[in-house]
């Protein structure tokens, strides 16, 4: 299902997935998928687009017959992993009694011998932002806003349906990449082994964080929140313990929630969350709506990563319980800016991470095919119901026109044609 890069033949690869045996065919997912990703086949839904793994499907299915998937099968019985890397999501899921430096002590109480916290390297990303920023305010055409690389399925939507905002992506190191970066070369260093030879397990919130980034090797691995809760929070309950692992502020916590990243950033920012507040944000970007705007926040989850798939606490609550380690631990970075800035300088924040656009399968057509492919569409789409059902298997009447012309679909898969004496569509 899955590749070591991430991608399949140019194309992401995702970790969501149907169970057939609870499917019924119900076509609620293909209706609420946003990348119309989603066909009906054998009255069974299967995933057959450019998906983002951005969950919509599973939130409307009423049997629970799409979940989310890990990136490679993890064994929690193997410790074998030099760091682990958990998003800063994972500290709020236990409750009020225990603080982010009690859930890394449980991650090291279960094998996990060395925690790094993710929250002390969203506030790093931070700094490095404000910096990227101030240079882009002095550029005679700054690609304003900015767009947080953080969220990977707002990536691959740009990456496929908006290509021309690929330039509004900053070359910067996300937390999740710094961090990765920062374990490898001090447990190398420590141990002195080679940083290939470190492995990274990622402990995360949702389907689309089950990614690999640029600089992670093909030993690095990703697990669910909902994977490691109830072995960890009995973990928690039993430590002896006292170390201190967390070294954040209230500021690199907050990033759990929408709206936390860009709060820790000096400038004119915008959060939006949800993926279909998301791709209206995008299109206004397109259209030149916000370049007044510096740095836009984007999160496909409603309440940002709060609200991932993979996690196990109510959004709302949890939402309320960061806002409290905000205010606890203070809106103040905990970062040496000095140092931050000489690596700046040097080019450390520099991403090894590439963003290309999308292919799709038509994109080696000349632009001569491509009109004659949309005439086609357009003869079908005229003839067919424009009722939307779904009944044939698509979306939407004009994706079932694509799909016929793409040779995905028949067109006496419409079941409305011949009661409407549509037999002579042009095919």
């Amino acid at each position: 299902m899955s590749t070591d890069d991430g991608t399949s033949a140019g194309r992401p690869v995702h970790y969501v997935e149907v169970d057939e045996d609870l499917c019924n065919g119900c076509v609620l997912c293909m209706k609420a998928c946003p990348m119309k990703a989603i066909r009906l086949r054998d009255h069974v839904a299967r995933i057959e687009g450019v998906c983002i793994d951005c969950m919509e499907c599973a939130r409307v299915c009423p049997r629970g017959a799409i979940r989310g998937v890990s990136s490679v099968d993890v064994s929690l019985g193997d410790r074998s992993e030099d760091a682990v890397c958990p998003s800063t999501v994972l500290y709020s899921q236990f409750g009020e009694d225990f603080l982010p430096n009690d859930v890394l002590l449980g991650l090291r109480s279960m094998g996990f011998r060395y925690p790094f916290d993710q929250a002390y390297t969203a506030e790093i990303y931070e700094f490095a932002m404000e910096l990227f920023i101030r240079e882009q305010r002095k550029s005679e055409n700054p690609p304003f806003p900015l767009i947080s690389a953080v969220c990977p399925a707002v990536v691959q939507i740009i990456a496929y349906r908006f290509p021309s905002l690929l330039r509004h992506i900053p070359p910067l190191a996300t937390p999740r990449e710094i961090v990765t970066r920062e374990a490898k070369q001090r447990l190398s260093a420590k141990h002195g082994r080679s940083p290939e030879e470190i492995q990274v397990l990622h402990v995360v919130p949702c389907p689309a964080m089950m990614i690999r980034e640029a600089d992670q090797t093909n030993r690095d691995r990703a697990v669910g929140i909902n994977a490691v809760y109830d072995e960890l929070k009995k973990s928690i309950q039993e430590i002896e313990e006292d170390r201190v692992l967390h070294y954040s502020g209230g500021i690199g916590l907050g990033w759990g929630i929408s709206g936390g990243e860009s709060a820790g950033i000096q400038a004119k920012s915008i959060a939006v969350s949800g993926i279909h507040e998301t791709i209206r944000y995008l299109e206004r970007v397109e259209m030149g709506l916000l370049s007044h705007i510096e740095f836009l926040e984007c999160r496909i989850c409603t309440e940002g990563c709060v609200g991932g798939s993979f996690n196990v606490a109510d959004r709302y609550q949890t939402k309320q319980l960061v806002q409290r380690y905000v205010r606890m631990f203070g809106e103040e970075r905990r970062v040496k800016q000095k140092y931050l800035m000489k690596l700046y300088r040097e080019g450390w924040f520099q991403t090894e991470r590439q963003v290309l656009p999308i292919r799709t399968e038509n994109i080696d057509m000349t632009i001569a095919e491509r009109i004659e492919q949309q005439k086609r569409v357009e003869s079908i789409l005229r003839e067919l119901p424009k009722k939307h059902c779904g009944m044939c298997g698509s979306p939407d009447c004009r994706t079932f026109a694509e799909d016929v012309v793409a040779g995905k679909a028949r067109l006496d898969n419409c079941t409305q044609l011949e009661h409407l004496g549509g037999k002579g569509v042009i095919t």
